[in-house]
């Protein structure tokens, strides 16, 4: 499913939505389907970096305790 980004014409609500292909999006804020779809971006893939370690639990990576690792 992907995500749409739509403007209603008649409240002017902004919002976006998931939908199968054979749905109709609705307005959240007003229940119109006079709406104009906008132009969905896609995001630039990151550049790999580097590995981080896996912490063991034990809280010896230095990033967290074993309470929050565990």
């Amino acid at each position: 499913m992907p995500i749409y980004g739509y403007v209603c014409n008649k409240c002017g609500h902004s919002f976006e939505t998931l939908l199968y292909a054979n749905e109709t999006a609705v307005c959240p804020t007003c229940e119109s389907t006079d709406l104009d779809q906008q132009l969905s971006l896609i995001a630039k893939p990151a550049k790999a970096g580097p590995a981080v370690p896996m912490c063991d639990g034990a809280g010896g990576c230095g990033r967290c305790t074993p309470d929050l690792c565990a």
